[in-house]
């Protein structure tokens, strides 16, 4: 037991920053931002903001819609087929705007904080395509 209890404080010590930096708010701290800078990333995060919730919004209404089509056997394919194409136009607006406000983020920066802002984007990124095509804890089962 007492060797388990080692290896854990063992491995909590060894753990790198970035393993410990696991919230954007944590990481966005270490970024160092000056007041001015920090002012204009929350503006643009603002108004980005309601343009995220309401394309979240819409994708999960075609989505429940799509489920509700997919139960019925005798369902229209055209409308299957065109509610799929309206989901993968609202992924590529969202991922458009995405791009468009890590851009701008990106701008407000000094070369350090954005070559350490991209380097974060990037990794999360990573994260959630192997997460798509994993799936989140489903290892090992």
């Amino acid at each position: 037991m007492t060797l388990v209890v080692s290896f854990v404080i063992l491995f909590l010590f060894a753990a790198s920053p970035s393993q410990a930096q696991n919230s954007y708010s944590e990481f966005e701290r270490g970024l160092q931002l000056s007041e001015p800078q920090r002012m204009q990333v929350e503006d643009i995060r603002n108004r980005y903001t309601d343009e995220w919730q309401s394309l979240r919004r819409e994708s999960a209404r075609k989505r429940m819609e799509l489920r509700e089509l997919s139960k019925n056997p005798g369902a229209n394919a055209g409308k299957i087929n065109r509610i799929q194409s309206e989901l993968q136009e609202l992924d590529a607006v969202r991922h458009n705007s995405y791009r468009r406000y890590r851009s701008e983020v990106s701008r407000t920066l000094n070369e350090r904080q954005r070559q350490q802002y991209n380097t974060f984007c990037d990794q999360e990124r990573r994260k959630r395509m192997h997460e798509r095509s994993f799936g989140p804890g489903r290892y090992g089962r």
